[in-house]
């Protein structure tokens, strides 16, 4: 089975069963050749305009990465080696859009994350906030059957599956948000880490691999049809567990105060947060319709827009809510008060 689908209007979408690791990337690679080449051009400019580093020195810096990747996840190398021959660019290419954060500073407010719960099921919430020049060539959904596990995610082009935000057959679901931290060690890119997550056979297991040794700081929701909601902050020498009974909420700043510091903490983190926590409090059956209502609303840039009412935030490329339950996603690209959710189901 494969299935591609593109146009303008739509979130490409593609369907794969991948008989091992290297074929999933290359079926991917191969699918999305022009939109990666396109994504690595435009990136080429965007990095150059970051800082002073060329991108001859980023591929240097990425492949740093390799020793501990490859000590703990070797299948997930050959997945990038696939996508590479797939798309012919080479590998180095590619570690440098997977390791992005990891080399360069985006001074841009980043993603939203809301679990919700009531009688019936637990539901995830995700806005991906990132460059302007992401909206149309920037992400993807892919369905995919590999090692007798099936899952669903919203990804990077030109990176690993699960980039974003995942589900799988298992019955749990997750989402990633960034964590300021100017802090760096050459251990597992968190592009690595999600995609190792994204097939993992419970939530325990996410939390295991979530814990290797970073390369930087990150915030994980989880999500199962257990009805379970955790969050991890995932930092070099700590890490903190929250659960949530009814919601969870996180944005981009640790949620523990006396771990809150002018490095870390953003005023608009807070001011997202502390909003979405005004709105859920005052409701007593927190559904999807209210989960809709949050990741569509203004004012501190939860759903952010290129224009001058919302300069300081990131642009939102995608908007996402799952049920880990019933197994589906709804995505929405770009700015979900403009579009509709699409369904996709597992």
């Amino acid at each position: 089975m494969l299935k591609f689908e593109h146009n303008m209007e739509k979130i490409p979408f593609i369907e794969i069963m991948a008989k091992n690791n290297y074929d999933l990337g290359y079926q991917v690679g191969s699918l999305l050749k022009n939109q990666i080449r396109k994504r690595l051009s435009s990136n080429k400019k965007i990095y150059l305009t970051l800082g002073k580093t060329s991108f001859d020195e980023l591929e240097e810096i990425a492949m740093r990465f390799l020793p501990e990747t490859i000590k703990n996840f070797q299948p997930l190398i050959e997945e990038v080696e696939g996508i590479s021959d797939g798309a012919k660019i080479k590998f180095s290419e590619l570690m440098v859009l997977i390791c992005e954060e990891e080399l360069l500073e985006f001074k841009i407010h980043k993603c939203t994350s809301v679990a919700i719960k009531n009688e019936k099921s637990v539901l995830l919430g995700h806005n991906e906030d990132w460059l302007k020049e992401y909206r149309r060539n920037g992400l993807y959904v892919l369905k995919c059957k590999i090692n007798n596990i099936s899952f669903l995610s919203l990804n990077y082009i030109g990176t690993l599956a699960g980039s974003s935000c995942g589900l799988n057959s298992f019955g749990f679901c997750f989402t990633g948000n960034s964590l300021s931290s100017e802090k760096l060690k050459y251990g597992i890119p968190k592009n690595f880490q999600m995609r190792a997550i994204l097939t993992s056979r419970s939530v325990k297991e996410a939390v295991g691999v979530d814990l290797f040794e970073s390369s930087i700081s990150s915030n994980i929701i989880y999500t199962s049809k257990d009805s379970e909601i955790l969050d991890v902050e995932d930092f070099f020498n700590h890490d903190n567990f929250f659960r949530g009974k009814n919601f969870l909420i996180h944005t981009n700043h640790p949620l523990i105060k006396k771990e809150q510091n002018k490095e870390n903490t953003e005023k608009e983190s807070i001011i997202r947060y502390e909003q979405i926590e005004k709105i859920l409090k005052k409701k007593k059956n927190l559904d999807y319709n209210i989960l809709k209502k949050i990741l569509r609303s203004h004012g501190t840039g939860i759903c952010g827009h290129d224009n001058k009412k919302h300069s300081n935030f990131g642009v939102t490329i995608a908007s996402v809510i799952m049920n880990p339950k019933e197994k589906w996603m709804d995505v929405a690209w770009t700015n979900p008060c403009r579009n509709e959710y699409v369904r996709f189901e597992l």
